[in-house]
């Protein structure tokens, strides 16, 4: 089942992806968020399964991070974060499988519900997922097809190293056979240091290898909580076309 939410024409539902883990997912949602947060557009977000949250927190001042509250305070939203993140798990393993370990069945329904009130009465919708596109959310449910179910389209992240254009090709190409829209392939820089020859050669790799799709430079930013260095990223990339609506056509 597909479109649990009608789309009206002035929506716009995003689903982030990355190619790997630790290649700058939750940076380029906090920019995006930023960005529409900035445009005072109504936002709903999502971090729908969050592992290894206790693994990989850290002390920030006052408080404790996690991806999640992260994408909370990149939004500035009222939202509980028992419905921007319904499920959270402490080993950093693939939903199934920290799912499986911890003894706990992932449920549908509660992150369709919550997905349902994440976009009533919101301009955008961004729904941040774990690791890759494949990633397994249960033995019959991977990311791919929740983003399908809930009729986002994709922005693929992407981290500037050796073997990114591998993983960005196959990602598109999972991404297509599943019926989903690519917006865009954000590379990432996951250093401030001088590029490497991959890192160098890759961006105009893939311009070339993906007609069509457009694809865009991320720069190092190591200040996530900065909205204004966010928006600054954001915008000097191109990320904000990518807040504005698309004609998805009948729902489901």
């Amino acid at each position: 089942m597909r479109g649990l939410v009608m789309l009206t024409k002035s929506a716009v539902r995003l689903g982030v992806t990355g190619t790997d883990t630790e290649i700058g997912k939750t940076v380029v949602s906090c920019a995006l968020l930023a960005l529409a947060r900035a445009r005072g557009l109504r936002i709903g977000v999502m971090k729908p399964m969050e592992t290894g949250v206790f693994a990989r927190t850290r002390v920030d001042g006052p408080s404790i991070r996690s991806d999640a509250e992260r994408l909370r305070q990149a939004s500035g939203v009222a939202d509980a974060l028992e419905v921007i993140r319904p499920v959270a798990l402490v080993e950093p393993l693939a939903p199934m499988v920290a799912a499986k370990r911890a003894g706990i069945t992932i449920d549908l329904a509660l992150l369709d519900a919550a997905f349902t009130t994440m976009c009533t009465n919101r301009d955008v919708t961004l729904v941040e997922g774990a690791g890759g596109l494949l990633v397994p959310i249960t033995s019959t449910l991977s990311y791919a097809q929740l983003f399908a179910r809930w009729q986002c389209d994709l922005v693929v992240v992407s981290g500037n190293r050796l073997g990114v254009i591998n993983h960005t090709l196959l990602t598109v190409r999972a991404a297509r056979e599943e019926g989903l829209r690519v917006r865009a392939v954000v590379l990432t820089s996951l250093t401030g240091r001088d590029a490497s020859i991959a890192e160098a050669t890759n961006f105009d790799a893939l311009v070339e290898l993906l007609p069509g799709t457009p694809v865009v430079r991320f720069p190092w930013v190591d200040r996530w909580e900065d909205s204004d260095a966010l928006c600054a990223a954001g915008e000097a990339t191109g990320l904000a076309q990518l807040l504005e609506p698309q004609d998805h056509g009948p729902t489901d």
